[in-house]
């Protein structure tokens, strides 16, 4: 009996769970000196409310050719200059990240890292929200919170607007993972889409 891919293990776990995902999947040799002679690509898409999920997956011969992600994106209004990244604090993160952001808020600041090169976001995170954030990177590690312009456009319904997310650097395909992404992710990122209409512009 053949055993099922991690690819159709994630596609019949999002039947099961009530979406209906769209797939991709090319195989291309290249003969063009300098190129890579062999690039995978296989990619999963479905819509859960008004957020999409996306599990990618390349695989090319070049060095720094592969990739891989798993996360939930969605659209936000806030101002252009809004943009960060957030994750769970880490003793590392004194040492290795730069752009570190404080919001003066202690539940924010002893909990997770922002980095960003120009804004805090201060008004948008409300403790609930960060302790399901928490909650959420708890369960899935590595996972990172983003806000960046047109950051996902291989959706071509997010195109050329401001993203928010929650991402994994793995093909994610365990059930327990992908209810936690899918769902409470969701959530998330509903709720601060909701904060978002009351962040002050600057």
């Amino acid at each position: 009996m053949d055993t099922k891919s991690a690819f159709d293990i994630l596609v019949d776990i999002l039947i099961e769970l009530g979406l209906k995902p769209f797939t991709h999947v090319s195989d291309r040799n290249f003969l063009v000196p300098g190129s890579d002679r062999l690039l995978n690509t296989k990619y999963v898409v479905a819509q859960i409310d008004a957020s999409f999920f996306l599990a990618y997956d390349s695989y090319g011969t070049k060095a720094n050719s592969s990739l891989s992600f798993t996360g939930i994106y969605s659209s936000i209004e806030l101002m252009p200059a809004a943009e960060c990244k957030i994750s769970k604090k880490h003793w590392l993160d004194q040492l290795i990240t730069f752009n570190k952001r404080k919001t003066g808020i202690p539940y924010i600041d002893e909990s997770l890292t922002i980095t960003s090169s120009a804004w805090t976001p201060s008004q948008l995170l409300k403790e609930e929200d960060v302790k399901l954030m928490l909650t959420c990177m708890n369960k899935l590690q590595p996972l990172k919170f983003i806000i960046q312009n047109d950051y996902m456009p291989l959706l071509y319904q997010l195109k050329e607007q401001k993203i928010i997310g929650l991402e994994t650097n793995e093909w994610l395909y365990e059930k327990k993972g992908l209810e936690t992404l899918l769902f409470d992710g969701s959530k998330l990122l509903n709720n601060l889409k909701k904060a978002a209409t009351y962040c002050e512009p600057f």
